[in-house]
């Protein structure tokens, strides 16, 4: 509990949306903050308080412009039932979209890959358990800490009124000197990334779980980030993580398959996103075997491949010499 909640006596429970992902974003930096090794119930509540108040205060911003935005049928909003809470509100990738849309254009927000995570290790402490190194979540947790910071700072507190504008004011006072404490260890953290690109390593992909743009595809036998040491096995085992879905899915719901064998080394091809993309919608079709780029899949035998025979027809070598031998 902070200093500023022990000294209210009045029984009076006081959190108006800013001030409320305030307090979660304070409780969150605070717990990260602490001398030598970071307890594993201080991680635990540090994800879960800072994607509460993730939620928390895009949905402030939202309702800044308008409370029906934070509605997910923005239609249906009904001021009787948003006081009492009685409706179903958008989650993150909305949000994040709406925030852009409605609000102001310019607003930096992390990648979404970073919401992503952030709201995927939240719900496996809250559904399925955590078994995490700490690295996983100081690097995951501190780009957000950041951007919520310059985000309260530069699209909310002009807009809340002055007294709460003050109060949110005192929160970031005690928030920095909390985060510029994590920002040292991360940077401790982040070496082995840094490092990958010294070195002149072609593709390093973000992250699926810690979000840092931290594991190289460079002919290995498995695909591990070198910062949070997540393993997400072969390379054919990846593609289908990096795909959001699993060979099962696709045979059992339909659709199109989003894992290729490579006609180059017979490894895993599939589309990924590129590590310095902002919106994650830049992607490069990759064998995550042997790194090499492709330039598409044939349309007869289903390989991706480094080039096309005929580019017009998507058509490999091979199949062009399979159906000359016909002729």
């Amino acid at each position: 509990m902070t200093a500023h909640q022990d000294d209210n006596t009045s029984g009076d429970v006081h959190f108006p949306p800013v001030l409320n992902g305030l307090d979660f974003l304070e409780s969150a930096a605070e717990l990260l903050a602490v001398e030598g090794a970071v307890p594993p119930r201080n991680l635990k509540y540090a994800v879960v308080h800072l994607a509460a108040a993730v939620e928390t205060l895009l949905k402030a911003r939202l309702a800044l412009k308008h409370p029906n935005l934070v509605w997910v049928d923005s239609d249906a909003y009904d001021e009787a039932k948003h006081r009492r809470g009685d409706f179903k509100s958008v989650a993150w990738e909305d949000a994040r979209k709406r925030v852009k849309r409605h609000c102001d254009p310019s607003t930096e927000l992390p990648p979404p890959r970073v919401f992503k995570a952030l709201a995927e290790m939240r719900n496996r402490f809250a559904h399925v358990g955590v078994t995490e190194p700490a690295a996983t979540v100081e690097v995951l947790t501190t780009p957000m800490l950041d951007f919520l910071l310059t985000f309260v700072h530069d699209d909310l507190l002009l807009l809340i009124p002055g007294g709460e504008s003050a109060e949110a004011e005192e929160y970031l006072d005690r928030i920095r000197p909390y985060l510029g404490r994590v920002r040292l260890l991360v940077e401790q953290r982040m070496l082995p990334a840094r490092e990958l690109q010294e070195r002149g390593v072609l593709h390093i992909l973000p992250c699926r779980v810690c979000a840092a743009v931290s594991v190289p595809i460079n002919g290995a036998e498995t695909i591990t980030c070198v910062v949070c040491h997540t393993d997400f096995g072969t390379p054919e085992q990846a593609a289908w993580l990096y795909a959001e879905t699993s060979e099962h899915e696709v045979v059992t719901q339909g659709g199109n398959y989003p894992v290729h064998p490579h006609d180059g080394c017979g490894g895993a091809v599939t589309d990924v996103p590129l590590g310095d993309s902002s919106e994650d919608t830049e992607t490069v079709l990759l064998c995550l075997a042997c790194g090499q780029e492709c330039a598409g899949v044939c349309g007869y035998c289903s390989q991706a491949v480094g080039s096309f025979a005929i580019p017009e027809a998507e058509m490999c070598s091979d199949c062009i010499d399979a159906k000359l031998e016909r002729f």
